[in-house]
C-alpha cells in the first residue's frame, strides 16, 4: 500500500512540479492563506486553532520517572515516522496497532534521554486518537482533518529517586506555514516542564533543541531571589565597669594625697597607691575580657537610595516568581517571603487575574520575563511598627514589563503588558516586604493603549 502525502508536503511538491502555472498558484496560495486567516479571527484574538503541524509537549519530572506527555496531530505524525495508511486523516484499526511500535523506535533512535547521565528508554503508555470536532475543519485549508485529528501519547522514563539532572533531546521541526506559507522556516516548538511544584514554559528551537533540567531542591528559598538585609550601624563600644574601676583608682588616689597632706603621714598615700594599683589592675582585665562592656548608638537605620533600590528589585522580581508555583498553597508560602499579610490577598488576586487570559478560554499565562524599565526611590523614614520598634520605610515608583506565555496545540503565544505604580517597602519582623501598591498606569503592550487605573489592577 503506497504511502499517502501528508498535506503540507503535497502542497510544497506543488512548487515545484507546476511551474507553468505559478500565477495561478500564487493566486490559490494567497486565498488559502487569507482564509487561514479569516478563520483564525473566528477562533478569536489567541488564534486557536491554527492550520499546520502541531504537538504539545508537556514534561514531568518526580521521584518515579521522567514524562514526556505529547499530543500532536497526524500531521506532525507524519513528520516523525513512516507510517502509511490508506486514509491521511485517519487510521484504522487495522492500521492502529502499528504505531506504538513505530512511535518506539523513533524517539528511541532520535529523542533521547538522559537521567544523571544515564541513557534511559521510555515505555510509551496511554496511547489514543481523539475524535475531533469538525465545526473546527474551516479552521484547518491547508492540512484538512490531517491537521485536526490528533494523537496522544505519554512516554514515561522510569527513575527510582529524585532526578539531579535530565537531559532531553528534541530534534524533530517541521515546517512553520503560518509564519511563510511559500518559504517556511522549522517551526518552534512551545513546551511547559512541571518539576519540584513549579510550572515554567519553555521553547524548542532548531538552535536551542533540547533542555538540560537541574535540581533545585524544593525549598522556596532557594528559588527566590535574596533580599538584602537592613542595614545596621555597629554603634560603640562603652567599658562601664573598667571606667568604674580606673575612675574608682584616681578617686582613691586623690584621698590618699589629700590625708597625707592633712596628716603629714605618707602612710595612707602608700595605702592609696597600693589599693588604686588593684583597682588599676582589675580595670584592665575587665577592658580586655569585654566584661562590662555596653554598645552604645548603632542599630538599624535608613537605607540611602541606592541601597534601598537594591532592596526593592529581588523583592519585586519574588512577587512574580512565585507564581512559578503549581499548587495555591505554594505560591502563598512564596508570596509570603515578599509581601506583608495583609496585602497578599489582594496582590494574588490581581496578578493571578493579569495572568489569565480571556481570549485564550481562560487559560493561565505563565511569567516569562520581568523587566524593570525605571526605578526611583521617593521618601525614606524610620517608623514605629505595632511591637513600637522604629525600623526604616520607604516608597517606590516604579514602571516594568511583564511577558507571560500561553501554550496552546503546541504553540506559544506572549503577552507583554507595561506598568507604572507606586510601591510601599517596610522592614520588619520578617525583614523587607512589600505593604501596598497603588498602580498607575497599565499598557497592553500590543494595543499600546494606555489606560488610567485605580487601586483595582491587573499586574
Amino acid at each position: 500500500m503506497p504511502r499517502p502525502e501528508p498535506a503540507l508536503r503535497r502542497l510544497h511538491h506543488m512548487r515545484f512540479r507546476f511551474p507553468g502555472l505559478n500565477p495561478y498558484l500564487h493566486l490559490l496560495l494567497a486565498w488559502v492563506f487569507a482564509l487561514g486567516g479569516v478563520s483564525a479571527t473566528l477562533a478569536g484574538d489567541g488564534l486557536h486553532p491554527q492550520d499546520g503541524p502541531h504537538v504539545d509537549i508537556r514534561i514531568f519530572i518526580d521521584d518515579e520517572a521522567v514524562v514526556l506527555q505529547l499530543e500532536m496531530n497526524l500531521v506532525f505524525l507524519d513528520f516523525l515516522v513512516d507510517f502509511p495508511r490508506e486514509e491521511p486523516a485517519r487510521i484504522s484499526s487495522v492500521e492502529w496497532p502499528a504505531l506504538q511500535p513505530a512511535l518506539m523506535e523513533f524517539f528511541e533512535r532520535s529523542h533521547p534521554v538522559r537521567i544523571d547521565d544515564q541513557r534511559v528508554l521510555p515505555e510509551l503508555e496511554e496511547l489514543q486518537i481523539n475524535d475531533p470536532d469538525m465545526a473546527l475543519l474551516p479552521l484547518f485549508p491547508i492540512s484538512g482533518e490531517q491537521g485536526l485529528r490528533k494523537i496522544r501519547f505519554k512516554l514515561v522514563y522510569p527513575t527510582t529517586s529524585m532526578p539531579a539532572k535530565v537531559e532531553i533531546s528534541w530534534t524533530t521541526f517541521p515546517l512553520d506555514i503560518l509564519t511563510d506559507l511559500v518559504d517556511p522556516p522549522p517551526l518552534d516548538l512551545a513546551a511547559e516542564l512541571d518539576a519540584e511544584g513549579v510550572r515554567v514554559p519553555l521553547l524548542f528551537t532548531v538552535d536551542e533543541p533540547g533542555l538540560t533540567w537541574t535540581a533545585l531542591g524544593e525549598s522556596i528559598e532557594a528559588r527566590l531571589m535574596a533580599v538584602p538585609d537592613s542595614v545596621i550601624e555597629p554603634g560603640s563600644r562603652v567599658p562601664i565597669l573598667a571606667i568604674v574601676f580606673f575612675v574608682a583608682g584616681g578617686v582613691v588616689v586623690i584621698m590618699g594625697i589629700l590625708v597625707a597632706r592633712s596628716s603629714g603621714s605618707q602612710i595612707a598615700l602608700v595605702a592609696a597607691a597600693g589599693i588604686e594599683g588593684v583597682l588599676l589592675i582589675a580595670g584592665f582585665g575587665v577592658l580586655l575580657s569585654d566584661v562590662g562592656t555596653i554598645m552604645v548608638g548603632g542599630g538599624i537605620r535608613a537605607p540611602d537610595d541606592s541601597e534601598a533600590e537594591a532592596i526593592f528589585r529581588p523583592l519585586h522580581a519574588n512577587v512574580y516568581r512565585a507564581f512559578d508555583y503549581v499548587d495555591e498553597s505554594d505560591i502563598y508560602d512564596a508570596l509570603d517571603r515578599s509581601v506583608e499579610g495583609p496585602f497578599l490577598e489582594s496582590l494574588y488576586r490581581t496578578i493571578f487575574r493579569g495572568l489569565v487570559m480571556q481570549e485564550e478560554g481562560g487559560a493561565v499565562a505563565r511569567v516569562a520575563e520581568v523587566r524593570p524599565i525605571k526605578i526611583e526611590v521617593g521618601d525614606i523614614v524610620m517608623q514605629a511598627g505595632e511591637d513600637g520598634i522604629e525600623r526604616p520605610a520607604f516608597t517606590v515608583a516604579c514602571r516594568w514589563q511583564v511577558d507571560g506565555v500561553v501554550s496552546h496545540w503546541g504553540h506559544s503565544h506572549q503577552r507583554t503588558n507595561e506598568y507604572f505604580a507606586d510601591w510601599d517597602v517596610v522592614d520588619g519582623p520578617d525583614g523587607w516586604q512589600l505593604t501596598g501598591a497603588e498602580i498607575r498606569e497599565q499598557d497592553r503592550m500590543e494595543e499600546k493603549a494606555r489606560v488610567e487605573v485605580g487601586e483595582e489592577f491587573e499586574v
